[in-house]
C-alpha cells in the first residue's frame, strides 16, 4: 500500500536592503522561488505590485492568477523610515510535487508517479508590528494564486488537466466498471478534494479521495492501485484558500483503469481598487515599483506670470507640506527667495525668479519656482511749462526764448511747434524734434529758426510729449508763443 508523502519545507529565506540614497524612481522583479525581507528606502510610502502564481505541473496544468495593484507600506506606529515589505514568489508544480508557497502535491513517497502538483503562490505583505528593530508581524497585502496540477494518464485515457487559478480541475476518465474521479474544488467555492473514481466490480480497485484545499494550501492529490503511477491526481493549487486536490482514477485486474483528475485552482487576494487576470506564460514572479514620496512647495505670492508693478510692496506667500502618508511635522525647513511675509524683489525691471525649497526629516527635498515681471506701468509727467520771453523777435541776430518744464522721470521728449491757426480746413503742419528730458528741472533754447527751418513771423504753438524707457507716454503738455520781425 502507498502512503501520501510529507511536503517538502520552503527554501531559506535571504534579506536585501535598499540603500536610501537609491533612485528616486525603482522597479526591482523578483523571479526565484523563495522567501524576500525587503527594506525599502526611506521616502516610499506606496509600492505598485504585479504578483504571478505559479502554475500547476503536466502538460495540462492550470495557470496561476496574476494580480496587481498599489499597496502602502507604511503601518500606523511604525516609523515612516525604511519600511519593510515580505517577498514570496511561487515555484510551479512538478511531477509528483507542488510548487514553492503552498502548492498540493501528488503521488506518494517512494513511488513513481505521472500526476503533478499544483503551483505554488506569489505574496506581498508589509510590516505591521515591530520586534526591536526587526519585522515581528506582516499583513499579507496581495496573493496571486497558483494553478492546479494535470492528473496521470490511465492506459490509453488522458488525464485530467488542472484548474487555472480560480477554476475546478477537470475530472478523469470513466470507464463500464468505474465512474470518473471527479476533479479538484476551485478555492473561490468549495475547494473540496475531487472524490475518486469508485469501482462497480469485484475485479477492480477505488481511487482514493483528493483532500479539500487549505488557507494558504492546495489540497494533496488522490492515487490510484496502480504502483506504476498511472491514475494519480494532480494536487492543488495554493491560494487564500487553495484548491482542492483531485481524485484518483481506479485500477482493474486486467490492467485497465481510469484516469487521475485535476487540482483546482486557489483563489487570490487582489488590493482594493487593483486588478486579477490569469496568466498565461507560465512564469511566477513578484515585481514591485516605487517612487520616493517628497514633501511640496506651494507658492501663493508671487503669482506664476504675474506682472507687479516698479516699486509696489508685494509680500511673498507660500507653505510646504509632507507626502499625504507623512507626518505633518516631518517638514524641518521651507525657505524661499524671500521669507513668507516679506516684500518680493520689485525694484528692478525685468523677469524674477521666486524659488521655495520644502525639506524634510528623511533628507528628501522639493523645489517650486515661479517667474513674474516687474514692469513700469506709469506715465511720466510734465508740468510748470514756460516760455520766456513769448514773442521772439526774429529781426535780431541770435533772439530766442528759453523753454523750462519739470520732468517727472527720465524720457524722451517729443518737441512739435506749428502754427496756432492753419488754413481753413487743413490742419496746420507741425515741426519736431526730439530731446533726452532728465528727472528734475529741463531747460532748452527755442528760436526763430526750428527743425531745420525758419519760422515766420506769427502765432505758434509749442507742445511736448514725454516716453519712458517702458513706453509709457506722458499727456501733452503746450503753450503758445509768437515770431515778431
Amino acid at each position: 500500500m502507498r502512503f501520501p508523502h510529507a511536503r517538502p519545507a520552503g527554501i531559506a529565506a535571504c534579506a536585501l536592503a535598499l540603500a536610501a540614497g537609491s533612485a528616486s524612481a525603482e522597479t526591482l522583479t523578483y523571479t526565484t522561488p523563495g522567501t524576500v525581507p525587503v527594506t525599502l528606502p526611506t521616502g516610499v510610502a506606496r509600492v505598485h505590485i504585479v504578483a504571478v502564481g505559479g502554475r500547476g505541473g503536466g502538460g495540462m496544468g492550470g495557470f496561476g492568477a496574476v494580480v496587481s495593484g498599489d499597496v502602502g507600506v507604511l503601518a500606523s506606529g511604525l516609523p515612516e523610515t525604511s519600511p519593510m515589505v515580505l517577498i514570496r514568489v511561487a515555484g510551479n508544480g512538478g511531477i509528483g510535487s507542488g510548487g514553492f508557497n503552498g502548492g498540493g502535491d501528488a503521488g506518494v513517497t517512494g513511488f513513481p508517479t505521472l500526476a503533478a502538483g499544483g503551483g505554488g503562490a506569489s505574496t506581498f505583505a508589509s510590516c505591521i508590528q515591530l520586534v526591536g528593530s526587526a519585522c515581528g508581524l506582516y499583513l499579507n497585502e496581495a496573493l496571486a494564486a497558483g494553478g492546479g496540477g494535470a492528473g496521470a494518464p490511465a492506459l490509453f485515457a488522458t488525464g485530467g488537466h488542472g484548474g487555472s487559478a480560480g477554476v475546478a480541475g477537470s475530472a478523469g476518465t470513466s470507464t463500464a466498471s468505474l465512474t470518473a474521479a471527479g476533479g479538484g474544488g476551485a478555492g473561490t467555492s468549495d475547494a473540496a478534494g475531487g472524490v475518486g473514481s469508485i469501482s462497480s466490480d469485484p475485479n477492480c480497485g477505488d481511487g482514493s479521495d483528493g483532500d479539500s484545499g487549505a488557507q494558504r494550501a492546495g489540497g494533496a492529490g488522490g492515487v490510484s492501485p496502480d504502483v506504476s503511477g498511472h491514475g494519480d491526481a494532480g494536487g492543488g493549487g495554493s491560494g487564500v484558500q487553495g484548491g482542492g486536490g483531485g481524485g484518483g482514477g481506479g485500477l482493474c485486474t486486467d490492467g485497465s483503469g481510469t484516469s487521475g483528475a485535476g487540482g483546482g485552482g486557489g483563489s487570490s487576494n487582489v488590493p482594493a481598487g487593483g486588478s486579477l487576470a490569469t496568466d498565461t506564460s507560465g512564469v511566477p514572479y513578484v515585481q514591485i515599483s516605487y517612487e520616493l514620496e517628497h514633501p511640496s512647495a506651494t507658492i501663493a505670492v508671487p503669482v506664476d506670470a504675474e506682472i507687479y508693478e516698479q516699486g509696489t510692496a508685494v509680500a511673498a506667500s507660500f507653505t510646504c507640506a509632507p507626502p499625504a502618508a507623512f507626518r505633518q511635522d516631518s517638514i524641518v525647513s521651507c525657505t524661499g527667495t524671500a521669507a513668507s511675509g516679506a516684500r518680493i524683489a520689485t525694484s528692478t525691471l525685468g523677469a524674477h525668479a521666486f524659488t521655495v525649497t520644502a525639506t524634510d526629516a528623511y533628507g528628501l527635498t522639493a523645489q517650486q519656482t515661479v517667474t513674474y515681471q516687474v514692469a513700469d506701468r506709469t506715465a511720466p509727467r510734465i508740468s510748470k511749462l514756460r516760455i520766456v520771453p513769448s514773442a521772439i523777435d526774429a529781426t535780431k541776430p541770435h533772439a530766442h526764448a528759453t523753454v523750462r518744464f519739470t520732468l517727472s522721470e527720465r524720457a524722451q521728449i517729443r518737441v512739435a511747434v506749428r502754427p496756432a491757426t492753419g488754413r481753413k480746413g487743413h490742419a496746420a503742419r507741425a515741426r519736431t524734434l526730439v530731446l533726452s528730458g532728465r528727472a528734475g528741472a529741463n531747460r532748452f533754447q527755442l528760436g526763430a529758426r526750428f527743425g531745420g527751418r525758419t519760422l515766420r513771423p506769427g502765432r505758434y504753438r509749442l507742445t511736448l510729449v514725454a516716453t519712458d524707457r517702458s513706453g509709457n507716454r506722458s499727456r501733452a503738455v503746450g503753450r503758445s508763443f509768437s515770431i515778431a520781425g
